[in-house]
């Protein structure tokens, strides 16, 4: 569906802002990160940070971010291709998929 697709797109631009960023080593640093990706995807979706976070961003990935895991910066040109590895489980990533 289209949410599916704009969930996907919004997702992508958030892991490639949060794997730009690398690792933060303080919460502050990390909540700055999520901010610039928030809006980064925002950009993409053509709608409010918020809106973004709260509907179109994977919180999976945030949760990885918080965990010190992004996708690989040097293959941030390929993010759809790792984001798709992320989340069904392709390559030996950890798969991000739904319980149940």
């Amino acid at each position: 569906t289209a949410k599916d697709f704009r969930t996907l797109h919004g997702t992508v631009a958030a892991a490639v802002s949060l794997a730009r960023s690398g690792p933060q080593p303080t919460v502050a640093a990390r909540k700055r990160a999520v901010g610039v990706a928030m809006l980064e995807a925002a950009a993409v979706l053509g709608n409010t940070p918020s809106i973004a976070r709260k509907s179109y961003v994977d919180p999976r990935l945030l949760d990885r971010f918080a965990a010190g895991e992004t996708i690989d910066p040097k293959r941030v040109d390929s993010a759809e291709s790792e984001l798709r590895a992320l989340l069904y489980g392709e390559g030996d990533v950890v798969p991000l998929q739904k319980s149940g």
